[in-house]
């Protein structure tokens, strides 16, 4: 029972000596409050939002990178040939949206002018019928065959007669047969036509011919109504779409190559080259090197010595001699390491909130997760007297 109570009391004195050699380091000359602190620097895990093979890397672990420096680039040769299509294809909806807006050549409607024409004169010539004249020519023609044609009877008939006495040969009377037939079928052909010629053109042809010359007329009309404006806003919503599309291309080409949103340092490149990577997933952890912090705990105590922008000193073990300016940035309204019960005044200072110091950095001295002291000055007489009234 006594060893029990030995251990309480023990244990009871080492607790007391921690919080009062805690308590000390907080304390330092000239009522300056030393605030033990650790370095955060904010990470960001960089990646593309298309799959592809890693073609480039372009730093290494630790590397000090600028805003827009590429870091890793990725073989995209699909995403390029959809671009090439897309960008063929808009020329050819732009050139079609032009003709269009622009209407038909003075070409075109020359071309349908002269449609119009042909039709008319021949729906004219059927109304009309033949002339005399054609008639009469196809008539002498008629009766010229029909002159030819009795000299070959003629002839065919005496050929006939020197083959049965031998005075011809059958070869003779062969060719003159077929003379003879042959000015028959020509005789004969001419003879119906000049028949159709006298009787005029079939009211079937006239109608057909009727059919061609309105719609000659029709197309002609068509023509100079110019483009629907349906077809138009159809043209132009064609070269919107495509842009677009073109667009978006662009966008996730440009995605290809992953860059530095802001001064940075590399932590970890994650890709190697002839990697596969797919959409969103980490290829390099970087450090925000303008999102430094300092975190520390202030007591309850002492949590009216800290404001908002309030200008402070930091120091680390690496170089003690310098003094880094910091500037308070956040106050933690939310208290930690808060025992279940607070009974007492002199238990309030176990009560701790979390602030946050900006430093600058610019030469990469700080470190993620490096221990640093943090300064508050004493505060003036005249403001705590305020600033408690």
């Amino acid at each position: 029972m006594v060893w029990k109570t030995s251990l309480a009391i023990l244990v009871i004195l080492l607790i007391a000596a921690g919080g009062a050699a805690y308590w000390w380091q907080l304390q330092q000359a000239n009522g300056q409050l030393l605030l033990p602190g650790t370095v955060e620097v904010q990470e960001v895990r960089l990646s593309s939002k298309i799959a592809g093979r890693v073609k480039d890397v372009f730093v290494v672990d630790g590397a000090h990178v600028n805003s827009g420096d590429p870091l890793v680039e990725l073989d995209i040769p699909e995403l390029r040939a959809q671009r090439r299509q897309a960008a063929a294809q808009l020329a050819a909806a732009t050139a079609a949206a032009a003709k269009a807006e622009r209407g038909p050549l003075d070409e075109e409607f020359a071309a349908t002018k002269a449609a119009v024409d042909a039709a008319k004169a021949r729906l004219a010539k059927m109304d009309k019928g033949n002339r005399d004249k054609e008639i009469e020519q196809v008539e002498k023609n008629v009766d010229a065959w029909k002159v030819d044609l009795a000299n070959a009877r003629v002839d065919l008939q005496r050929i006939s007669g020197l083959v049965q006495t031998k005075s011809a040969t059958k070869k003779e009377f062969d060719d003159a047969e077929a003379r003879y037939n042959r000015l028959q079928a020509t005789v004969n052909e001419a003879t119906a036509r000049l028949e159709l010629m006298r009787e005029g053109f079939r009211d079937e042809d006239k109608a057909e011919a009727l059919a061609d010359f309105n719609r000659a007329k029709a197309n002609d009309a068509l023509l100079h109504t110019g483009t629907r404006e349906e077809d138009k806003a159809s043209a132009r919503a064609r070269v919107d779409e495509l842009t677009a599309k073109l667009a978006e291309l662009d966008t996730n080409i440009a995605e290809a190559i992953v860059k530095a949103p802001e001064d940075a340092i590399v932590e970890l490149v994650s890709v190697r080259r002839g990697d596969t990577t797919t959409p969103n997933q980490p290829v390099v952890r970087i450090l925000r090197a303008d999102d430094l912090r300092i975190k520390a705990f202030v007591p309850e105590t002492e949590l009216g010595r800290v404001r908002l922008n309030q200008e402070v000193a930091v120091t680390m073990d690496t170089y003690p001699e310098r003094k880094f300016q910091g500037k308070v940035t956040y106050i933690s309204s939310t208290a930690e390491f808060t025992p279940r019960n607070v009974q007492s005044v002199d238990e309030r200072r176990h009560q701790v909130f979390a602030i946050k110091i900006r430093v600058d950095d610019p030469q990469g001295i700080f470190k993620s997760g490096m221990a640093a002291d943090v300064h508050l000055p004493k505060e003036p007489e005249e403001k705590a007297v305020s600033s408690r009234q």
